[in-house]
């Protein structure tokens, strides 16, 4: 093998050289020209980079040949269907000389200048991923299935495209938090994210069109300080006590979480009472079961004294236990069934008042200004009931604490009233949560954070596009040109 240095040994001919790569002049070791090119393109510059000059009637040189592997979408013969498209082109690259500043020009190939794939297969890629969740290796094989196995692609690739082109997506990204600030109401929410076996958090805040995640060490409000400063709508969220640290906005508590642990407490109290029930009745079979046995033992020994012989049929199996109680047993479980009554009733009636703002009364949120109950009646009506459930007396520590939750937090709960289209509840986050959550599942433990970041914030446009009912594919292929995006434009622009 021939070195470049002949006093050196090359990384190729010994283990221990000190030269690394390949020999100066050899053959490059990039991706080998495909066998079929279907198109060729010429590109040359129109105008002069450093002056502005026209150069439409300058000659041309040929410097160099690149080839990219593109893949387009095109419309059928009745132009109903789309269906994919995978091609070899064959860039021929084109320069002038600028007559007025002496320079060579060359075209403008953008962020795509030496790159193997075009946007088109980089979008798409990209797009499934994001939209499927699956792993890298799943999304080759799909690929390979499309177009064959010479389509070759590694998951390192994939994962450079996410790198190469943070810039153009965060700038996006950020203008999604711009708009957030100009909002009436925000919904807030967080779940775990596990990060190299340790805990991290995922935030959300979203809108009816707009889908934000954010990643955080902290699950504390300074993880999301910089999306409330600048704002000043409603902030919905649920009763954790990072979002009360924001007192200068108006708050909504989710009622819907507060109806859940009610009824959560409903159902434990009537399954706890249907044990003691269950307990109650098993005591009694015991006892009718220990009457019958004395009185078998009686006729026994009747029998037996009558001289009679008479076989009595022998029951397969053990004999069943005896389920009996104490009489201070018995006291105490009655007196855990009538409590238990007790906070059904008291937990059933403020139950029965927060789920109205879920039914077709004056509470509820669907109904416009002019047909609710005023923010300051609903406080009121409340005071009212809480005031009535502690003098019949509380005798459950989780009622009692559901009690204070409504007392502390009685002027965050009817806020919805105030303004029209706002829900009471944060069922909304909840369920963006979602798409997040199944790819949690899926990789079960996150193990880089830049990378995560990268797919939050992809996943923010994803889900975005996706409640406004737009082209996520149309969006990433206009950023990822390196075209200027108006975010705002682009989502709520008339069709």
């Amino acid at each position: 093998m021939r070195n470049a240095d002949p006093t050196r040994p090359h990384s190729s001919s010994e283990p221990k050289s000190h030269t690394i790569g390949k020999p100066k002049g050899s053959a490059g070791g990039g991706r080998h020209r495909p066998e079929k090119i279907h198109r060729s393109i010429n590109l040359f510059p129109t105008r002069c980079d450093a002056c502005y000059s026209d150069l439409s009637n300058e000659r041309i040189y040929f410097v160099y040949s690149s080839f990219i592997t593109e893949l387009s979408r095109i419309k059928d013969e009745v132009d109903f269907f789309d269906y994919l498209k995978m091609e070899n082109i064959q860039r021929n690259i084109y320069r002038r000389k600028c007559p007025h500043c002496n320079k060579w020009v060359y075209p403008d190939q953008g962020i795509f200048h030496h790159a193997r794939f075009g946007i088109g297969v980089v979008c798409y890629i990209i797009s499934k991923r994001i939209q499927t969740s699956s792993p890298y290796q799943i999304i080759i094989e799909d690929m390979q299935h499309l177009f064959g196995m010479k389509f070759i692609l590694s998951d390192t690739s994939i994962i450079n495209w996410f790198k190469k082109f943070e810039e153009q997506i965060r700038a996006v990204y950020s203008q999604l938090e711009e708009l957030l600030k100009s909002e009436k109401y925000i919904h807030f929410d967080e779940t775990g994210l596990p990060m190299k076996g340790k805990n991290w958090w995922l935030w959300i805040v979203c809108t009816a069109n707009i889908v934000l995640y954010r990643q955080s060490t902290s699950r504390g409000h300074q993880s999301i300080q910089d999306i409330i400063d600048g704002f000043k709508g409603t902030i919905i969220a649920d009763f954790f006590r990072a979002y009360e640290k924001f007192d200068k906005n108006p708050h909504q508590k989710c009622l819907a979480h507060l109806l859940s642990d009610i009824i959560e407490l409903i159902v434990k109290s009537y399954k706890e009472n249907e044990r003691i029930t269950s307990k109650l009745q098993d005591h009694e079979k015991s006892l009718e079961r220990l009457k019958l046995d004395e009185m078998e033992k009686e006729r026994q020994k009747e029998i037996q004294s009558g001289n009679e012989k008479k076989k009595k049929k022998k029951k397969r199996g053990p004999k069943p236990k005896l389920k009996l109680l104490t009489k201070e047993q018995i006291k105490m479980i009655k007196i855990q069934f009538d409590k238990n009554s007790r906070t059904m009733d008291q937990a059933t009636e403020l139950g029965d008042f927060f789920r109205a703002p879920f039914q077709d009364t004056c509470f509820s949120w669907k109904k416009t200004q002019s047909q609710r109950i005023s923010k300051e009646q609903a406080e009121e009506q409340l005071i009212e009931l809480t005031t009535k459930i502690r003098e019949e007396g509380i005798i459950n520590h989780e009622l009692e604490n559901l009690v204070k939750r409504c007392e502390k937090f009685k002027t965050h709960l009817f806020t919805y009233l105030q303004m029209e289209g706002m829900p009471p509840d944060n069922n909304r986050a909840e369920r963006n949560l979602r798409k997040f959550t199944r790819q949690r599942k899926i990789s079960n433990d996150f193990k880089s954070p830049e990378a995560t970041k990268h797919l939050v914030e992809y996943l923010s446009l994803y889900m975005t596009c996706k409640v406004n009912d737009r082209n996520f594919d149309q969006l990433l292929e206009q950023i990822l040109s390196g075209k200027s995006v108006d975010l705002r434009m682009f989502l709520f622009k008339k069709a």
